[in-house]
């Protein structure tokens, strides 16, 4: 049977693997906790309110925004305009550690990137949600399905690798699973907003003031 299929209103989600030096990331050991459950570190702080960790490492600051740049006018297809990162932080999973469902707000894309060496197996997962789950009135279960792809899936896992920065729109609901193993689970989330003139009428924002 001949048919066209019109994959309209996808989320899309972008990796990189980044092939420029990150090092100096390690260096941090502030870190915050950010709807991690499970923690008794001392340097674990319980919110990320005006966290900008990456405004002391400026040229890792501007090797993600090059990339989302890059993303933003050549498959985004959006005009050429400046973004910067609003919130930066580190975020730290023990073994057992987990996160909830969320997503962030008063924010555009999010980011997420695992600076570390190593992520060995039973280094916990970041769980991406569907979010057009529950819109429908009827349901389908794993069982229902030949197999799980693209078309049907309600769930991404994605496993971390060192050096890689994960990309996607901030309404999309995140998590992260349960951490197994015993060395700690660091990555570095960040949020980035557009600077200027955006929108139109009276659904319209002028930030043209703010200048770094």
């Amino acid at each position: 049977m001949k048919a066209s299929v019109l994959e309209l209103f996808s989320t899309p989600i972008v990796t990189f693997k980044i092939e420029e030096d990150t090092d100096e990331l390690n260096q941090i050991n502030n870190y915050t906790q950010s709807v991690i459950s499970n923690y008794d570190n001392n340097n674990v702080s319980g919110s990320v309110t005006g966290k900008r960790i990456l405004e002391q490492y400026p040229k890792i600051r501007d090797i993600f925004l090059d990339k989302f740049s890059n993303i933003a006018e050549n498959y985004l297809k959006y005009k050429k305009r400046k973004y910067i990162i609003t919130t930066s932080w580190i975020t730290y999973t023990k073994k057992g550690g987990q996160s909830s469902n969320h997503n962030h707000r008063n924010s555009f894309w999010s980011g997420v990137y695992y600076f570390q060496d190593d992520y060995p197996k039973g280094s916990a997962h970041l769980k991406l949600n569907s979010p057009i789950s529950g819109l429908g009135d009827v349901f389908f279960a794993k069982n229902d399905c030949q197999e799980i792809c693209a078309s049907n899936s309600e769930v991404v896992n994605i496993q971390p690798e060192s050096k890689m920065l994960i990309l996607f729109p901030s309404y999309l609901k995140h998590e992260v699973s349960i951490h197994q193993i015993d060395k700690k689970r660091l990555s570095l989330a960040f949020n980035i907003m557009p600077v200027g003139r955006w929108g139109e009428s009276d659904s319209s924002i002028d930030l043209s003031w703010f200048d770094d």
